[in-house]
């Protein structure tokens, strides 16, 4: 990096962590920029590629919501303008950024993504033993997602101008503080969909039209990662209910080797009479019986269910009777083992033991990733003020570029490892 010789640059190092974050932070990607090929490209003498690609991260570390403002803050800042590449009072104007964000391959700036993952891989900062996988909405431009708009549409069948690749769908679900009904909300956009390891570091990602399931994107990334990082047994992946798709069970245990820790879906199919909603029997007595474990039987697995007097915990039998409420035999003769039931399962969702604790244990890690998108948040991801397609997913990826890049700067540059998910104080004092 090449600064002015009237620029004191440790002197600002030193005495700023602000000027800290942003050097660590530009090593970073200079450091996973060397690591891949660059095709050569001819025209007329100007910034570099990576001059754009380093102005843009530093627009999303700060927040800043759109590319004048990003002018006017360099504007303001001549020593980190010679950080990025630009000679102070002589910025690029605006129209430049656009064109870098529409003609940059997307494969260009994911291959950089991948290098700066597979180093905190090498120095085993963060491991790809349990994944983690959800998506984000990403709102378009356009004059239809304004709710105080009298003509917006709300046609999934139409195409809108100037955004022909966006498309319809739902939104959130909002339940109204006085009654039981809920409001559901619906934009026009695409989806942001991430992999991230259980440390919360973005390991593939992709933006797609929001009309594509969240399963179909998923199994797209999980063939990506095992290309980009390898294959490894025993891996787990965990998501939300909107993943519980019967094919996409079969792919993560047969294709991947690795085990599903995915909640049932009630939309998909009513819970039968006998059964609690979270698939547990019920004895005869109405009770929920307790899930203890898998019983091996004639090369087969059964789950087995006992009686939840008998079998439950001090705090949990606190909340029940004491005695059966039917006074079943099995619980008040011979070995009072109370009852028991068996259930076979005949796919491999339903092999998934969502009834143990091991399951609830590893499925409370879900929240990373939404902690993820949170920090995310600030970073313009529910919106975007660009039109095409190609510019949007190319901004996406520098968003989730960024936070790889983040716990690169951390780790490997000032040895904080403990703060690769500080975005916006990895760099202060320990």
């Amino acid at each position: 990096m090449q600064l002015s010789l009237f620029c004191d640059y440790r002197f600002h190092l030193k005495t700023s962590t602000f000027y800290t974050k942003y050097d660590a932070l530009f090593l970073a990607v200079e450091s996973a920029w060397a690591k891949i090929p660059h095709p050569a490209h001819s025209g007329r003498i100007g910034y570099g590629e990576l001059t754009f690609l380093k102005a843009l991260i530093y627009k999303n570390a700060q927040a800043i919501k759109s590319i004048p403002e990003l002018l006017r803050d360099l504007e303001s800042r001549p020593v980190l303008c010679e950080m990025i590449g630009f000679t102070p009072g002589h910025l690029p104007d605006s129209s430049r950024f656009y064109v870098f964000l529409a003609q940059i391959k997307n494969s260009e700036i994911k291959a950089i993504h991948h290098a700066a993952v597979q180093s905190l891989i090498d120095a085993m900062i963060i491991s790809l033993d349990i994944l983690i996988s959800d998506s984000k909405p990403v709102m378009a431009n356009t004059k239809h997602n304004n709710p105080k708009n009298p003509n917006r549409s709300l046609d999934k069948t139409k195409k809108i101008p100037r955004n022909p690749h966006i498309t319809f769908g739902y939104y959130s679900c909002l339940k109204q503080p006085t009654s039981k009904k809920k409001e559901f909300s619906y934009f026009w956009g695409y989806r942001t969909h991430v992999l991230i390891s259980q440390e919360g570091i973005p390991l593939v990602e992709i933006t797609k039209p929001n009309n594509i399931d969240d399963a179909t994107i998923a199994k797209m990334l999980l063939k990506k990662l095992k290309r980009v990082y390898g294959q490894k047994k025993g891996r787990i992946f965990i998501a939300d209910a909107a993943y519980d798709k019967r094919w996409f069970y079969d792919f993560i245990v047969k294709e991947m080797k690795a085990q599903a820790f995915i909640p049932i879906n009630r939309r998909y199919k009513e819970a039968h009479e006998l059964f609690a909603e979270n698939g547990q029997p019920l004895c005869e007595a109405g009770l929920k019986m307790k899930y203890t474990g898998l019983s091996p039987k004639d090369d087969r697995s059964r789950k087995k269910f006992r009686c939840p007097i008998k079998s439950a915990s001090k705090k949990e039998q606190a909340q029940l009777p004491k005695k059966c409420p039917i006074n079943h035999q099995r619980f008040c003769n011979g070995k009072c083992y109370g009852c028991t039931a068996y259930l076979v399962p005949d796919d491999i969702r339903a092999e998934v033991p969502r009834q143990s604790k091991f399951f609830a244990d590893t499925y409370a890690k879900r929240t990373e990733v939404e902690r993820y998108f949170s920090r995310m948040g600030d970073r313009e991801v529910e919106q975007t003020t660009h039109f095409r397609y190609r510019s949007i997913r190319n901004q996406m990826t520098i968003a989730h570029l960024t936070l790889a890049l983040t716990a690169v700067a951390a780790a490997l540059v000032l040895k904080q490892p403990e703060k690769i998910r500080c975005f916006r104080s990895f760099a202060d004092a320990a």
